[in-house]
């Protein structure tokens, strides 16, 4: 999926682990954090922002409140066939 800036994101779903992690920028610019939005939801950050998005027990649906990116993530996960 196309990102902002001409960037694309993209999606990795590991099904073993039910686990989603969605990627808005391969470089990175000092360290990476993650910050716990719930038990389910991560957000990476570096000194730019937002690195991406991981998503646990996604078999059990996606809540997107609270993401960043939300509007981007949701088209991208549309456009995809639903196998979880």
């Amino acid at each position: 999926a196309q990102a902002r800036g001409g960037r694309l994101m993209h999606l990795d779903y590991d099904s073993d682990a039910d686990a989603l992690y969605i990627t808005f920028r391969e470089e990175t610019q000092g360290r990476v954090v993650s910050h716990e939005l719930d038990e389910r939801r991560h957000i990476d950050r570096d000194d730019l922002g937002d690195v991406g998005v991981e998503i646990l027990q996604v078999s059990r649906g996606v809540n997107l409140t609270g993401l960043p990116r939300r509007e981007e993530i949701a088209a991208l996960l549309n456009a995809i066939p639903h196998t979880v």
